[in-house]
């Protein structure tokens, strides 16, 4: 009957813990493992990518850059647009309103109203 619960006491102790050691910031060893792996595949990803994107553009030719370049300018001749019509309604200016109508005027005018 002794060696029983003595056998039975060292099966006890043989069986492995699970046990997370901790670093020197309190994450465990095995999160961080985890961790450093997804961020090393996100990163690789992104690479790829932006590899991708450099070899499609060494192979442009010179009617290939004519359009980048026109879709750029019409990208700027939009933002200029925007630009005027926002400084026609006076955006970057700091304006008292007195009177409600006003206030809703200018509110309704603006698509970006900032209220301080």
């Amino acid at each position: 009957m002794h060696q029983r619960i003595t056998l039975r006491l060292n099966q006890r102790r043989e069986k492995p813990r699970r046990t997370w050691t901790t670093s020197v910031d309190g994450v465990g060893v095995g999160v961080a493992q985890i961790i450093e792996k997804q961020v090393l595949m996100v990163a690789k990803a992104m690479e790829d990518k932006l590899d991708e994107e450099i070899s499609t553009l060494d192979c442009l030719d010179l009617d290939d850059l004519e359009v980048l370049r026109e879709r750029r300018l019409q990208q700027m001749k939009k933002m200029a647009e925007k630009r005027s019509c926002w400084i026609s309604l006076n955006h970057g200016e700091y304006t008292e309103i007195f009177s409600d109508k006003d206030f809703f005027s200018t509110i309704k005018a603006s698509d970006l109203p900032l209220i301080c």
